[in-house]
């Protein structure tokens, strides 16, 4: 690689006023996920519409996610760790990091995708009944896992252009490969569902061509030198020290987002016994929860720039006010988008199911838990914070304490020792994300002042 760390240093980020760098990286990022939430909801439109009367289609595609969601959390967490990395380098002029993080990120990737075809391949059927699948739900779950399985090298080897593109700023780059993806997907869902009469498989296969454009776009832009990285492609590249620092932030993140697996395939659980038809309506939940806490990541995103690039330069009041910023923007974006579905759910829910059951705890979950994501702002912000400055661990521990410690034994008391049912869930759901944002806030100030005062250092 030959590098220029400074050739595509995003004006402002180092001075001046910050809320117009925060909007400048967090908005294509936002945008790119408007794309994906409408891909989400039109593919649950379409899984929907392949029998309205029969939830175990869409039901079967939901108790799949925990599994998906755990090689996405491997996936992201690489991310993460060379986008941290990158930013860092970058602040610190270190072009001796930047030359070596692209290669070394691939090696990484590729083994993480030996590791996933090698426990997906062979065991499809067995993961399957232990995410307590049945009946109907287990054969279309079946089909479509089997069929999404080629998603995951593909994503593996995306995170990694990815990472780096975040790392520089460039989101618009990112955005752009978000929107090739989910466009693509959107087109190809009724084509393969439909017309092809594939069912759920025509879903997947949807899915996987639609990954593969978008590895193949973002490949593109670092072919074309819109990166200030060049890369060699060459073996010679790859450092044991570079995927150390990687791991190193990378590793904790995926643990978090891999404990948020477990927790939805607790939770999963937990809700089937309650009643089916709740299963159905907490997965439908679940694609229109990513709207609301849409601003939360993109911003998150944006704070990972940012505080990682001025962290490299020593600007520790700049990273006060980049927090206190990406806070405030993201209590109005979020709060806004929360009213709306609140206030507007009933219609909004209407056109995924004909099951009045299912559509009332779709209503009552969001009316329950509105505020919720309110608190899910300063966590999710939080540990982007703790993840830039190169202290993966907090952002690990937050995570952990509003899905694990929190959450779980308040819900299994509410459910099964008080039997309130899905009021047990959603009252575990909303105490923990409250009692979670408290602690981030304070934690994350206290760092700044432990980092100004020189009793902690960057990592």
């Amino acid at each position: 690689m030959n590098n220029n760390s400074n050739s595509n240093t995003i004006p402002g980020i180092f001075e001046g006023s910050i809320r117009p760098v925060l909007i400048k990286l967090s908005l294509p990022i936002f945008l790119g996920m408007i794309v994906q939430v409408i891909y989400n909801v039109t593919d649950t439109f379409w899984v929907a519409r392949i029998d309205l009367t029969d939830p175990s289609y869409m039901g079967g595609t939901a108790i799949v996610f925990p599994l998906i969601f755990f090689f996405m959390a491997l996936g992201n967490g690489l991310q993460v760790g060379i986008s941290s990395l990158v930013a860092r380098a970058i602040g610190e002029n270190n072009s001796k990091i930047l030359s070596t993080t692209a290669e070394s990120g691939m090696l990484i990737g590729f083994l993480l995708s030996i590791f996933a075809l090698g426990i997906t391949l062979p065991f499809s059927s067995q993961i399957l009944i232990a995410l307590g699948a049945k009946g109907d739900y287990y054969i279309h779950g079946l089909e479509y896992f089997k069929f999404i399985i080629p998603a995951g090298p593909i994503i593996f080897l995306s995170v990694i252009f990815s990472g780096i593109l975040q790392g520089e700023g460039l989101m618009k780059y990112v955005m752009n490969s978000m929107i090739i993806g989910t466009v693509l997907n959107i087109i190809l869902d009724p084509i393969f569902i439909f017309l092809l009469k594939l069912d759920v498989r025509g879903a997947a296969l949807a899915t996987v061509i639609a990954q593969a454009a978008a590895m193949i776009y973002i490949i593109t832009v670092f072919v074309r030198n819109k990166s200030s990285i060049r890369i060699d492609w060459s073996i010679s590249n790859i450092k044991i020290k570079t995927i150390k620092n990687i791991m190193a932030i990378g590793l904790p993140q995926s643990f978090s987002l891999i404990l948020m697996s477990l927790s939805f395939f607790i939770f999963n659980r937990i809700v089937i016994d309650i009643d089916e038809l709740a299963l159905t309506a907490f997965a439908l939940c679940g694609r229109f929860e990513q709207i609301m806490l849409m601003p939360a990541f993109a911003l998150g995103a944006a704070v990972v720039t940012i505080v990682g690039q001025n962290s490299g330069r020593g600007n520790f009041e700049r990273i006060r006010k980049t927090m206190n910023e990406a806070w405030l923007l993201g209590l109005i974006t979020v709060g806004i988008l929360t009213g709306i579905i609140v206030i507007f759910a009933p219609w909004i829910f209407k056109p995924f199911t004909n099951v009045e059951k299912v559509l009332w705890y779709a209503v009552m979950q969001y009316r329950i838990l509105g505020v919720s994501y309110l608190a899910a702002l300063i966590g999710i912000t939080g540990r982007s914070f703790f993840q830039a400055i190169g202290y993966p661990m907090p952002a690990l521990f937050l995570t952990l304490l509003r899905l694990i410690i929190i959450t779980l034994p308040i819900m299994i008391v509410l459910v099964y020792v008080f039997n309130l049912g899905m009021y047990g869930v959603w009252i575990g759901l909303a105490a923990a994300s409250m009692v979670t944002m408290f602690i981030s806030f304070f934690w994350v100030r206290r760092t700044i002042d432990r980092l100004e005062s020189g009793e902690i250092t960057i990592r």
